[in-house]
């Protein structure tokens, strides 16, 4: 006889038998002893989570000769018929192959007909949303109204591509996936009838990549078995082509680290060793997740992260598992996010780590009952201000501008480090000038009118107000302005400060001299342009 796979030969043949589902499973059994039986049904949920099973048993036990019960003896020849497949009065369609509406005209005929030895005709249509629009509205009638010995039972994957009219006239089940232990459990109960001593970690692996399906767990123990008559790590890891725990700690203590030459040789060893670094990488984001539940498994190993620490490598690497899918070698992808993060801090980071340092040694002197000395004090306010600069209140206009220029290059770099590009390269083209009030005036060169326009757009505006507001410490709003041709307002430098005072002089005399009214077309091209009119001839 030929060979049998784990997932078919373990079939539950019961009720009783069911891994997990106990809603579905409550629910059908009562409606069998109860003979509430209704004439459509509809299964959803992902593969392998028992959709066609449970309609196998639900025929069984509509046809058992002791029925309808949800006990069926499962030895009377309509049972064992449905379990071999064999039943003239329980047919399976695949909905992916019979799709068009001819298929469903046919259906429609051969339900008029008595069932042939049992009590109901039961049509179990898998994959139901594979069917045709026509095919859909073909089915629509029947589906509603069938001869009182049919029933119908409806399988998919995907049941938001199923119309709501046929939505409507099916009762619904919604399989879940498996838990991990539920897996772990039955593959554990399996293997001991199969006579094989799995290893605990081996069955962790495989219920990790099974994706909560049984049958998809069942096919990789049923390959794992082939390979090697002895389930162990080793054999697991080698035919699913992922990377033990051993090797995704060594990687995230060497990014730790920040061991660049380390990180490397290892990547170069996973290419060696023909792992998948997709799959590497969603392995490492699984391992993190855990992390976040019990943070005791990074500390463990030696890695102390903070959750904006975590929170920014989930992010790359899942950017990096999203890229891999358009590249041809997924290893670049990988390096490339490696060496971004691993870069050396930036100076606010450095001076957010001085900022942290102080205030755990402050507190430890606290918890000690020793006062801190005065030089700790000091030292904790006068790092405390970065990022933020905070303008002091007293001071006049022009030593607040002075401020502000003096760190115009680290609120350009506060910008893209807040993910804000696209305002940061606007400002990156201007120089502040001047400061009424609470309103920052920055000057634009007459050939960066676009970059003035992007700028004074709210979606653009706003975000770099508030981040220009929390830098300083005070409200401020910002005003773009061209500046005239002949005023140099070339981007500040974070240590100069007179060119933008001149250019907010030459641009206030420019403003003066233009009192020439123009069309519409002419001022609103001007105002998002820049730039100014040589002459306007009129017709």
């Amino acid at each position: 006889m030929a060979y049998l796979s784990l997932y078919r030969r373990w079939r539950s043949q019961s009720f009783a038998e069911v891994v997990g589902q106990s809603h579905i499973v409550r629910t059908l059994q009562n409606s069998l002893n109860l003979g509430r039986i209704s004439h459509a049904y509809l299964f959803a949920g992902p593969r392998g989570t028992g959709k066609t099973t449970l309609a196998r048993l639900f025929a069984k036990g509509l046809n058992c000769v002791y029925g309808p019960t949800a006990n069926f003896c499962g030895e009377c020849p309509e049972c064992v018929g449905i379990t071999q497949g064999t039943s003239i009065d329980v047919i399976e369609i695949d909905g992916a192959s019979n799709r068009g509406i001819e298929e469903i005209r046919k259906l429609r005929e051969q339900v008029q007909y008595a069932p042939v030895s049992g009590r109901y005709k039961v049509y179990i249509i898998d994959e139901v949303h594979m069917l045709t629009q026509d095919a859909f509205n073909a089915l629509l009638k029947t589906l509603e109204e069938p001869p009182q010995h049919v029933v119908f039972i409806l399988a998919t994957t995907d049941p938001r591509k199923l119309p709501t009219t046929i939505l409507s006239r099916c009762q619904r089940y919604d399989f879940k996936r498996f838990t991990t232990e539920e897996i772990i459990d039955h593959l554990q109960y399996v293997l001991t009838k199969e006579g094989v001593i799995p290893e605990p970690e081996a069955l962790a692996i495989i219920a990790e990549h099974a994706d909560g399906g049984m049958r998809d767990a069942l096919s990789i123990v049923d390959q794992c078995l082939a390979y090697s008559d002895h389930l162990s790590v080793q054999s697991v890891t080698t035919v699913l082509g992922v990377a033990d725990q051993k090797r995704i700690v060594a990687f995230l203590k060497a990014l730790d680290q920040r061991q660049g030459k380390e990180l490397f040789l290892q990547i170069q060893q996973l290419y060696h060793d023909g792992l998948n670094f997709g799959q590497f990488v969603r392995d490492i984001l699984a391992y993190l997740r855990k992390a976040i539940v019990t943070p005791a498994i990074l500390t463990e190993n030696g890695i102390d992260w903070k959750n904006d620490r975590l929170l920014e490598i989930m992010a790359a690497f899942s950017e990096c598992e999203r890229e891999m899918r358009y590249v041809h070698d997924s290893s670049i992808s990988l390096e490339l996010t490696v060496l971004r993060l691993i870069q050396p801090l930036s100076i606010l980071e450095q001076m957010q780590a001085k900022i942290d340092a102080l205030e755990l040694r402050v507190k430890e002197l606290e918890q000690n009952g020793t006062k801190p000395t005065n030089k700790v004090a000091e030292a904790k306010v006068i790092a405390d201000p970065p990022p933020a600069v905070h303008i002091v209140r007293n001071k006049d206009e022009q030593e607040k501008l002075q401020t502000i220029q003096a760190h115009w290059q680290e609120y350009l770099q506060m910008l893209r480090s807040e993910r804000l590009v696209q305002p940061e390269a606007f400002l990156r083209e201007g120089t502040p000038v001047d400061l009424k009030s609470d309103e920052l005036i920055i000057a634009f060169p007459p050939d960066r009118g676009f970059h003035k326009a992007s700028i004074e757009q709210d979606k653009h505006r706003e975000p770099a107000e508030r981040v220009l507001s929390r830098m300083f410490g005070c409200t401020l709003k910002i005003k773009c302005i061209i500046s005239s041709e002949q005023a140099n307002t070339t981007p500040l430098d974070a240590s100069t400060g007179n060119e933008a005072n001149s250019a907010v002089d030459s641009s206030d005399s420019a403003k003066a001299d233009q009192h020439v009214e123009y069309d519409q077309a002419v001022d609103a091209a001007l105002k998002l342009f820049g730039g100014k009119v040589i002459h306007i001839k009129n017709d």
